[in-house]
């Protein structure tokens, strides 16, 4: 009876045991796919500040500090399509080491850990810069470019009525839902793309003196927080002075525009963004406007001729300003824009002859490629035109009658505007920045296979032509829903439109760069 009694609790042991392992929570290399960090590091300054960490999850998980409690804190900020936000508070160091903590993210029976890095007391985080020097020409740095990729509606998004004010920097949501993060940077490097366009504002919203030109320095720093993302990650990056609420881009292009005054803003403006990145590599490139004479402002816009020489005035001080804060500003590779930055109306100007730089063979040309509209971008059918949805010498047979481009825009459309770009820059040692380029995905993804195909074969058709003509092609991206030029999902770090992806991605694949 005695040796049964302990043969049953030894039996009774093992089975709690085994149950206790099977409700124990998973370790950290448990692959669980509905359960992901999306940045399981983070690193902060030694003076602290605030991060975010994203975890996707099908239910809200917990989080909680359980090394490195008196420094740093966390706290569930918000969620959007299945992606949970937390909030890393850490405080300023008082030491004279890098310290650590661990966050805990535990859903259900699996828990993931996140990394917190502190700097040493008044210590500054800097990325990791991949080898790399000045050296390299505007033609060698364009050839490592491509694909590239719009970090769209994002730093650049505002309102106009904040002109030369400060609406701080929550504006980043403004235009979309999602705050940047480092790993969207690294889905878009893991896609394939080699370098990123990130449009930028700055008088819209982020001037703190007005007189001064002073740019906010919070913004200057949150801009600087994604550039890095992109260096980090070994991506070109490219930031510009985009619409800007219209400030120079039209009211500068206006009869009754005071140049004098516009240039000096201008000079201010790029000073203290080039001083502020003047040690970074040949990673970083700067472009002085987006679509100079496209947009909404005050008055109306000058001829396409004398416009084109004021453009040309405000990017030689744009050109100018930048070289003169020395550093690797003085041979960083600079993007002049145009005309609307129209393939015909940029070379129909003899553009290029009116700008000067100091620095030799340092400057690209950029222009934007939407053509037809009424298939690319037109959102609703206007009395001049309907939306169309399809397009391409294949894609002729759709179910919804008068929804064809007209062929003239097909693919050899495409192939010759870029040969236009080709022998009026590139063969001249200019090469060419297809700075924004897409087709809206109208319907959903299998909805109508004939749209589908169209918009696989619209990016394909200009990647391909873009790169064999020494441009290279970066795809608008906006974070939006149908109908979009969305590729990436952002708050998931993830691919949303396998149609353009894969048609980027094959474009790439059947181009060949040009000789020079």
């Amino acid at each position: 009876m005695k040796k049964f009694k302990y043969l049953y609790l030894l039996l009774l042991g093992i089975v709690c045991g085994l149950a206790f392992s099977a409700c124990s929570y998973e370790d950290d290399d448990y692959d669980e796919p509905s359960f992901k960090v999306l940045n399981p590091e983070l690193s902060f300054d030694g003076t602290g500040g605030v991060q975010t960490i994203n975890v996707q999850a099908d239910a809200q998980p917990t989080a909680s500090v359980i090394e490195g409690a008196d420094w740093c804190s966390v706290a569930y900020k918000d969620q959007a399509a299945g992606t949970y936000n937390f909030d890393v508070t850490v405080a300023a160091s008082q030491e004279d080491e890098v310290t650590t903590a661990t966050v805990r993210i535990i859903q259900g029976y699996s828990r993931k850990d996140v990394t917190i890095t502190r700097a040493k007391k008044g210590a500054v985080v800097t990325p990791d810069v991949p080898p790399a020097d000045m050296n390299k020409t505007a033609m060698e740095v364009a050839q490592l470019m491509y694909p590239g990729w719009n970090l769209g509606n994002t730093l650049e998004g505002g309102d106009s009525k904040n002109l030369w004010k400060n609406a701080g920097i929550e504006t980043e949501t403004v235009w979309q839902n999602a705050k940047t993060t480092q790993a969207l940077i690294d889905a878009v490097k893991a896609a394939g793309f080699k370098s990123v366009r990130i449009p930028c504002s700055w008088v819209m919203g982020h001037i703190t003196d007005a007189e001064k030109c002073t740019i906010d320095p919070a913004w200057m720093k949150r801009v600087k927080e994604v550039v890095d993302y992109c260096i980090k990650d070994g991506l070109y990056v490219i930031i510009n002075q985009h619409w800007d609420g219209g400030w120079i881009e039209h009211n500068g292009m206006t009869a009754n525009a005071d140049i004098k005054t516009t240039k000096a803003q201008l000079t201010k403006i790029w000073t203290q963004i080039a001083d502020n990145f003047k040690t970074y590599d040949e990673h970083l490139l700067f472009a002085g406007m987006n679509e100079p004479g496209v947009g909404a402002g005050e008055g109306d816009i000058i001829g396409v001729a004398d416009m084109s020489n004021r453009i040309a005035e405000y990017e030689q001080t744009f050109i100018e300003a930048v070289r003169a804060t020395g550093g690797n500003n003085a041979k960083r590779v600079l993007i002049v824009q145009g005309p609307n930055t129209d393939i015909d109306k940029f070379v129909a100007n003899n553009y290029m002859s009116k700008i000067h730089d100091s620095a030799t063979d340092r400057l690209m040309v950029e222009v934007h490629f939407y053509d037809p509209y009424q298939f690319t971008d037109l959102s609703e059918d206007k009395d001049w035109g309907k939306y169309y949805l399809y397009w391409g010498k294949n894609n002729t047979n759709g179910s919804e009658a008068g929804r064809t481009a007209d062929a003239k825009y097909n693919e050899d459309y495409v192939e010759a505007q870029m040969k236009k770009m080709k022998t009026n820059f590139f063969d001249k040692g200019y090469p060419v920045l297809i700075g924004e380029f897409g087709a809206n995905q109208r319907l959903a993804i299998g909805k109508d296979a004939v749209h589908d195909a169209s918009v696989k074969d619209y990016y394909k058709a200009v990647v391909t032509s873009a790169i064999n003509n020494g441009c290279v092609p970066m795809a608008w991206d906006t974070n939006g829903g149908l109908p979009s030029m969305t590729i990436f999902n952002r708050a998931g770090a993830s691919v949303s439109n396998t149609n353009m992806l894969e048609s980027i991605t094959a474009g790439v694949a059947a181009a060949k760069w040009p000789a020079k």
